[in-house]
């Protein structure tokens, strides 16, 4: 078995700073927090935890990441605070962070020194189909 350990995920491993601007029909709210990606399992898998406040709402996420079919693409099964659950696929090819899902959707950079992501989450909805959610930013604080 291939371990993510191996694949371009582990660029992800660390301690990162999130923020980020969310965009909805009241306006432009903040986005703050903390995302960590750590591998357990022996190295199969990354486990990711993000604790951030969404305008004036907390919200937590655990996610669990494998390796799906190849050394750049992962399954993320994700819970959160709120009750929710759902599968998404990542990929990671060069320098190209992307992840979708069948309501978000993910596309960004990572730095070269893995260091910084910058990128764009998209929201799926009845009305408008995908359309730009939110802009955010990471910031390695520690490996």
């Amino acid at each position: 078995m291939k371990k993510i350990e191996h694949s371009n995920f582990k660029r992800l491993i660390g301690v990162w700073k999130t923020t980020g601007n969310i965009k909805s029909n009241r306006g432009i709210d903040k986005l703050i927090g903390m995302d960590s990606y750590e591998l357990i399992l022996d190295g199969n898998y990354i486990l990711h935890k993000a604790d951030v406040m969404m305008g004036n709402e907390r919200s937590e996420t655990f996610e669990l990441i494998k390796l799906y079919s190849s050394l750049d693409k992962a399954k993320m099964q994700y819970f959160n605070s709120k009750g929710e659950e759902g599968t998404m696929i990542s990929f990671i090819i060069n320098n190209e962070f992307k992840i979708e899902g069948a309501d978000l959707k993910f596309s960004g950079l990572i730095n070269e020194e893995n260091t910084k992501i910058n990128g764009k989450w998209f929201i799926n909805t009845e009305n408008e189909g995908w359309t730009d959610f939110i802009d955010l930013n990471l910031v390695k604080t520690k490996i």
